[in-house]
């Protein structure tokens, strides 16, 4: 487990202090602990938490990453780097149990998602990529309990799967704690100041100093960065909902991939994760909506029966065989997103001793591992070996 210093005061000097401690906090404080810094890791709850973005067990990853080719080596650099925590810790962390993306033939013009087999194909492609697009809903690598297929565009890549989201959490940490990384939870961040000579941290308890701070508070990011940052970052309500089914064996890892299943609007979109051992014993599947933002702090939690009934109603019965309208468990995820969906990583506009990292929620976990090695190595030595520069503020500023 991760060390927790409570009740700290006074004055403490660091190399680096990270602010917020989910997937990507997690991740740049274990970096930060492989190269022998002095580290601070504060968090103003108990990560691994469901408050924010980084829980509901499990993340979907692909290697072929239909979002853009930028994100590709990220992807597969954190691969490589939970087999690593994986030697190293004894845990389960990536179970590649092969993916499948559905979307219409003909996409609606617009839609936030384009033609993404076809996008995913291409980039897989370019890359080398094992992905395949299916003739048809009857391939052998299309389960039997999804239905509804017809005129649909499929794309399948085996190398795809799922992370254990809170369980990378908790190790990364307690690795970080192992290296020598000092994790303070329940203490919330009130002011960060740069000067000429560093940073200070305010805390509710105390101040620390340090040469870099990162800033990876997920949706309570905006709150502590104020500015034009904090004004293109939207926070909203995700539900995540497992549901009981008639056969755990036809929806188990050995037979089910994950499914994301795009469908005319963001309103039919649905995600379905297999049932691995150790988790829920229940079907995990959620929507997207991006209609109605909110803050992490009055966001209400509660998935109400209706909400429930409604999502089954309209997504899974008509989608899956077998999965039962019992609702075992429901949580609230949130998203913070960017105005194009991509990743905002930049130094902060006064200080070049800030980095602002939002890996924008609905897609940002499987990169996490690898963005939180490319930044500590940015700031360490003044360059990454994975480039960076397309998640810079650039892009809004210049309209590119």
């Amino acid at each position: 487990m991760a060390v927790t210093v409570t009740g700290r005061s006074g004055d403490t000097t660091f190399d680096l202090i990270v602010v917020g401690l989910g997937a990507m906090g997690a991740a740049a404080l274990y970096q930060a602990g492989r190269r022998g810094l002095r580290v601070l890791g504060i968090d103003r709850h108990h990560p691994p938490h469901t408050l924010g973005s980084t829980h509901a067990e499990t993340r979907i990853t692909r290697l072929a990453v239909g979002e853009g080719p930028q994100y590709l080596p990220f992807v597969a650099r954190s691969h490589e780097i939970w087999r690593q925590l994986e030697h190293e810790s004894g845990e389960a962390l990536l179970h590649q149990c092969g993916g499948l993306i559905v979307t219409e033939e003909r996409p609606v013009p617009g839609q936030r998602w384009r033609d993404f087999v076809v996008e995913t194909d291409r980039i897989a492609r370019s890359a080398g990529i094992d992905f395949a697009v299916l003739d048809g809903e009857h391939d052998r690598r299309v389960p039997a309990v999804l239905r509804g297929l017809a005129g649909k565009r499929i794309g399948h890549e085996p190398s795809a799967g799922l992370v254990m989201a809170e369980r990378a959490v908790a190790v990364q940490l307690a690795r970080a704690a192992e290296l020598g990384a000092i994790v303070t939870t329940g203490e919330r961040v009130t002011a960060v100041r740069p000067d000429a000579t560093g940073v200070e941290v305010v805390t509710e308890r105390g101040r620390h100093r340090a040469e870099h701070v990162v800033l990876s508070a997920g949706p309570w990011l905006p709150d502590l960065i104020g500015g034009g940052d904090a004004e293109r970052l939207r926070v909203t309500r995700q539900a995540v909902f497992w549901f009981e089914v008639d056969d755990p064996d036809r929806y188990g890892a050995d037979e089910f991939p994950f499914v994301m299943w795009i469908g005319g609007d963001d309103a039919e979109y649905l995600g379905v994760f297999p049932i691995l051992a150790g988790t829920t014993p229940a079907l995990k599947v959620l929507g997207e909506q991006f209609v109605t933002d909110t803050h992490p702090d009055t966001v209400d939690r509660t998935v109400a029966a209706g909400e429930i009934a409604d999502f089954h109603r309209r997504l899974v019965e008509p989608r899956l065989v077998g999965v039962r309208p019992t609702c075992v468990k429901a949580e609230v995820c949130l998203y913070t997103n960017t105005p194009d969906d991509h990743f905002l990583i930049d130094r902060a506009p006064d200080s070049d001793r800030i980095t602002i990292v939002s890996p924008c929620s609905g897609h940002g976990f499987k990169h996490s591992a690898a963005l939180g090695e490319a930044i500590v190595e940015d700031l360490s030595t003044g360059r990454s070996a994975l480039d960076l520069s397309p998640f810079g503020r650039h892009r809004f500023e210049t309209g590119r």
